[in-house]
């Protein structure tokens, strides 16, 4: 159940980019079935907040008209930034499943405060049981289909 879903949010990241926006996409399941998806809009909205996974958990709490997504898991494209990862404990996604970690990120062209750094690693060290890794190889291809559109 995991890898399938995880390769979706990585397949959302993949066609995203392609149509030359931030090459991150997630899902939000509770079980095996599929509660929303997001992807990176930052771009297109000039939003720095419409991450993927902030879009996913957005649209699941208008779908399940509820704040609180307990019970659901997150499954990111790319390792959730601090943004993500904080609207993944505020709205109390239990478990946080992505793919590439943020050491395949190549240079995207878009801003990203040095002090994010820091935050990532304070939310990770407080909050560490909620975030996994399952690295898929595919994860990789996203970031190579946007910067192809970039040239």
């Amino acid at each position: 159940m995991d890898l399938g879903l995880l390769r979706r949010a990585v397949e959302l990241a993949r066609v995203n980019g392609a149509e030359g926006q931030l090459p991150f996409g997630a899902v939000i399941a509770n079980g095996d079935e599929v509660v929303a998806t997001g992807v990176n809009t930052a771009l297109r909205d000039n939003d720095p907040t419409a991450h993927g996974e902030v879009v996913a958990v957005r649209a699941a709490c208008r779908e399940l008209g509820t704040i609180s997504l307990a019970g659901t898991t997150l499954y990111s494209s790319c390792e959730p930034c601090p943004i993500c990862h904080t609207t993944a404990i505020a709205a109390e996604v239990d478990r946080v499943v992505y793919a590439a970690p943020k050491e395949w990120v190549p240079d995207l062209g878009t801003p990203f405060a040095p002090v994010l750094i820091d935050i990532q690693a304070a939310a990770r060290r407080l909050d560490p049981d909620r975030i996994v890794q399952i690295e898929l190889v595919e994860a990789r291809e996203p970031f190579a289909v946007f910067l192809e559109t970039r040239r």
